[in-house]
């Protein structure tokens, strides 16, 4: 199977700088950084994956989300770490296609063909002011200036062909102009002449990721990703989605196997079931119900829902959403209450202790046998892995659960190659 690591700087879980397990105040400290992802590189994780927020939470009073800029970091991690993949969250509608392209390609030499792009169009509609509009584009509007957007990226990566650096200092020439191209693009939304300023990385095309699970995104993510994130609960609704998805790329002319589905996780681990619970009834008690109903309010395009009962049953709110809001959490989150009969409180302590993914509480043969049953029913080709606090969290999966995953053939012990594409190409263990 394939792992990556959602990395949040002390965890996923609201307020969970509270808790002892982390260490508050190192949200921007590179060696902070730097353990996570070695840490995660000593798992054997295909990747390390960071989002992105452009707008500052409005839950910052109490709780620690901050959110520096994903490629920056990137970039130091590239030389604390040699193996693990370095993914990095950069969005299509708050953004160029050259800015983009251009660095993801340095991340790519910089780490040595590790580097990965996470496509995603914003959905929270506090963005569009920091970026010089007054309201978020629609939906679709959102998801057709992306597919132009990934295209002309794509396109600018190919415009050094590999072999374009000759530097040959008996004839003084460094690069063979012929083959070099300019992209020349024009379309709807971008006019790009190119080249890049960079030659081609040492991946030529990045591996992309793609969190979308509307019916825009699931086209997207099928025609162009290597890695699909997404939110499921049931291993017959993931299984269905993952059948869906690879339906589509065969459909856009691709094999099924070219994407790795892979659902979010949140592990929390304990010796016995009994110690993982009073774990996770630990970190959830860090939660704050006001925070993540701010974190949920933007998730819904900024519907109040602040005048609703918490004790009460979670309101149907399906037709009722804005135009400009997210499509496949929002339906997750609704879908889920209303067929569990979930409170509005009930619903807040879920979300605010993964993010609304799948909570594992229990030991690690308990998680390593969850998480073996939906591989190999096909319902999951891997799993986001997102530590509900940091770096415990994770330091408790990669030494435990990740242990019980390769003594069950279930995944590598040591890299076989040396890109992202390798980790992500199913080759065996050398």
């Amino acid at each position: 199977m394939h792992l990556a690591v959602f990395a949040q700087a002390m965890g996923a879980a609201q307020g969970v700088w509270r808790s002892p397990r982390t260490v508050a105040g190192t949200e921007l400290s590179p060696g902070h950084w730097a353990h996570l992802a070695q840490t995660a590189e000593a798992g054997c994780f295909d990747a390390f994956f960071v989002a992105d927020a452009l707008t500052l939470s409005p839950g910052i009073a109490g709780d620690a989300t901050l959110r520096p800029d994903p490629v920056a970091l990137l970039s130091a991690l590239s030389v604390a770490t040699s193996r693990i993949g370095l993914i990095g969250t950069s969005s299509t509608t708050y953004n160029d296609p050259f800015t983009v392209a251009r660095q993801f390609a340095t991340l790519d030499h910089l780490s040595e063909g590790r580097a990965g792009w996470n496509v995603v169009t914003t959905a929270i509609a506090a963005a569009a002011e920091n970026y010089g509009t007054e309201t978020l584009p629609d939906h679709e509007d959102r998801y057709e200036r992306g597919e132009e957007f990934v295209d002309v990226v794509l396109g600018l990566w190919d415009c050094w062909e590999p072999d374009a650096v000759v530097a040959d200092r008996s004839s003084g020439v460094f690069a063979d102009l012929d083959r070099i191209r300019s992209l020349d693009h024009r379309g709807r939304h971008f006019r790009v002449r190119g080249p890049l300023t960079v030659p081609r990385s040492p991946q030529g095309r990045l591996p992309l990721a793609q969190a979308g699970s509307s019916g825009p995104g699931m086209r997207l993510g099928a025609r162009v990703a290597d890695l699909v994130f997404t939110t499921q609960v049931a291993p017959e609704a993931s299984l269905a989605f993952a059948d869906e998805m690879r339906t589509l790329a065969v459909a856009a002319g691709r094999h099924a196997g070219d994407l790795k589905v892979l659902p979010g996780v949140t592990p929390i681990v304990g010796r016995t079931r009994a110690e993982a619970r009073d774990l996770a009834a630990d970190l959830g008690s860090y939660v704050s119900e006001p925070s993540t109903l701010q974190f949920m309010a933007a998730s819904f395009g900024g519907l109040d829902l602040s005048s609703y009962e918490l004790d009460d049953p979670f309101p149907d709110l399906r037709g009722q959403l804005p135009a400009h809001a997210g499509v496949s959490r929002p339906e997750l989150f609704i879908r889920t209450a209303l067929e569990e009969r979930l409170t509005l409180r009930q619903l807040l302590q879920r979300i605010g202790l993964s993010i609304g993914h799948r909570s594992l509480v229990g030991t690690p043969d308990d998680i390593a046998d969850d998480l073996q049953r939906w591989f190999e029913s096909g319902a999951a080709d891997g799993f986001v892995v997102i530590p509900a606090d940091m770096p415990a969290g994770l330091t408790d999966f990669v030494e435990e659960v990740v242990p019980r995953l390769q003594a069950r053939g279930l995944f590598r012990k040591r890299y076989a190659g040396a890109t992202l594409r390798d980790h992500l190409a199913d080759r065996p263990t050398a």
